[in-house]
């Protein structure tokens, strides 16, 4: 069994070999900068063009850019789409219900998706599927293409969540919490932008929540243009060695591994936080006295601190100890809980500066799942594991919080259960802090299991 690579300032093996080239467990790794381990294996040592590895930055940027607004854009119409369309309550809510699903549903086969066809080939598939959603449910009259078209979208978007942090690991072995950093900022940004400007535009387009969302498809049909090359042109790389001998895990794989449980406990806890803060903020702010137009400014103050949380969460993770930062942030979501609790109205923007910070566990459990393994078909076993899981359970923490509200009136109940319910966050993010790879819970056969290239 292979030791894990030697810490690094935050006691994490930050540089270390990719799946592409990995040698086998127990074969001798030559020593590279920054603490981690070579490569060994056909191609090693081959360095990139400086225009190929900026055509993957600016690849995965641009694919983290387009995979929110499909959600958050079509939260913004819902009341027109429903005035418009005669959508009914309940189908309005199984609409918005749809991402949380998709990801935990198609989250769970993205893995052996990207195993059988190649990781950057199920990322243009991803995109593919992204770009005609969006424009069917927008240009396809009808609820059924409406549904299937969110369907379709959300479908691409729960495959591109799932392979980010292996293609992280993939290209960038040597780069991991700095171009998680990139991607998750660009992530976070993406709804930031979507939630705020897509009801402007629709009402400066008369109020045509069509082209409110249709227009999204734009955004991911670019990021798909600077896909395509990567499949179909010459190898560019990133910052990883040509491919010799892929390497191919399942989902199914890590239902013995404590670690994948683990990792999907921490990401489940911070996913549900978020989901119960962005879908009931507003009604706890104005059940507290503010106007309707106050509350969403302090819902979008929430989401402007994640932009940055998110670009500094992973860079505080390369500089401290793991097991700080997530404490830090959970304390940071404790006191905004308390402050809604006892002065929803007063300090508002403190609190809601608080919980945002907070929302930086989101960053660090992405950082992590590309930490806690060594390969990056490793990664993406994780990554779809921890996403699949996890997204399914935040997907019940909005109507948990709801239902307590409706059971004993008011909101003090359900922030107090959120309140214990970050003890359990802190519990697996202590946990998940501890550093070890995923690689080394599994079985040598079904680490060692050949796959296919990236491509």
């Amino acid at each position: 069994m292979t030791s894990a690579p030697p810490p690094g300032p935050s006691g994490e093996g930050i540089a270390v070999a990719d799946d592409t080239t990995a040698t086998r467990r127990g074969g001798a790794h030559p020593a590279v900068p920054g603490g981690g381990r070579a490569a060994a294996g056909p191609g090693a040592g081959r360095r990139p063009s400086r225009g190929g590895r900026w055509l993957v930055v600016t690849a995965v940027v641009l694919l983290s850019l387009t995979l929110r607004p499909a959600v958050n854009g079509m939260g913004a119409v819902v009341p027109e789409l429903r005035a418009a369309t005669g959508l009914t309550g309940s189908a309005g809510g199984v609409l918005l219900a749809l991402p949380t699903f998709a990801f935990a549903v198609m989250g769970a086969v993205a893995a052996a998706i990207a195993a059988r066809v190649g990781t950057h080939r199920t990322v243009v598939l991803a995109l593919v599927a992204l770009t005609a959603g969006q424009l069917v449910r927008a240009a396809v009259p009808g609820t059924a293409a409406l549904f299937g078209g969110s369907a379709l979208a959300l479908a691409g978007v729960a495959v591109a969540n799932v392979l980010l942090p292996g293609l992280v690991r993939l290209h960038f072995p040597q780069h991991v919490t700095a171009m998680t950093g990139v991607y998750t900022t660009a992530m976070s940004a993406g709804s930031a932008v979507a939630a705020g400007v897509t009801l402007p535009l629709e009402h400066a387009w008369h109020g045509d929540w069509r082209l409110g969302i249709g227009m999204w498809a734009v955004t991911s049909a670019v990021a798909l243009a600077f896909w395509v090359p990567l499949v179909v042109g010459p190898r560019t790389g990133g910052t990883a060695p040509v491919a010799a001998q892929p390497r191919r895990l399942g989902i199914r794989d890590l239902l013995r591994a404590p670690l994948a449980w683990v990792m999907a406990g921490y990401f489940g806890t911070q996913a549900l936080q978020a989901y119960v803060l962005f879908g009931w903020l507003p009604a706890i702010l104005t059940d507290a006295g503010m106007s309707d137009t106050v509350a969403a400014l302090y819902v979008s103050l929430l989401a402007l601190v994640g932009v940055v949380v998110a670009a500094i969460a992973p860079v505080l993770l390369a500089r401290l100890p793991v097991a700080a930062v997530v404490s830090v942030l959970a304390g940071c979501y404790l006191a905004g809980y308390l402050g809604l609790l006892f002065a929803p109205a007063r300090l508002t923007w403190l609190w809601c500066t608080a919980v945002g910070f907070g929302s930086g566990a989101f960053p660090v459990a992405l950082t992590l799942v590309a930490l806690r393994a060594r390969t990056a078909a490793g990664t993406v076993a994780l990554s779809a594991f921890t996403q699949s899981l996890g997204y399914l359970l935040a997907s019940v923490g909005p109507f948990l919080f709801g239902l307590l509200h409706d059971l004993v009136g008011g909101w003090t109940v359900s922030l107090l259960a959120l309140c214990g319910l970050l003890v359990v966050h802190l519990v697996f993010g202590l946990w998940a802090s501890r550093p070890r790879q995923i690689e080394d819970e599994l079985p040598r056969a079904v680490v060692e299991r050949p796959g296919v290239a990236a491509g």
